[in-house]
């Protein structure tokens, strides 16, 4: 089974360049509840960085739209 992953858009802090990633739902979901800070990557200037408050609430968000549209099974 193919693990379940979310896509969304980020602005590389280095050029503002909009680009969209791809990551697991499943640490997402686990940095979420515990406060821990998301990993975020730019491949325009392979640069990394943390999330920060509006970033993550949106990564929140993207979350909850595939949750809603890929229930877990009974």
């Amino acid at each position: 089974m193919q693990e379940l992953t979310i896509r969304f858009p980020v602005i590389c802090p280095v050029c503002a360049r909009a680009l969209l990633t791809e990551m697991p739902v499943g640490p997402i979901a686990e940095a979420l509840v515990a406060g821990s800070p998301i990993r975020l990557h730019a491949s325009c200037h392979d640069v990394y960085w943390d999330a920060n408050q509006v970033e993550t609430e949106q990564i929140r968000e993207y979350l909850d739209a595939v949750l809603i549209t890929h229930p877990k099974d009974p």
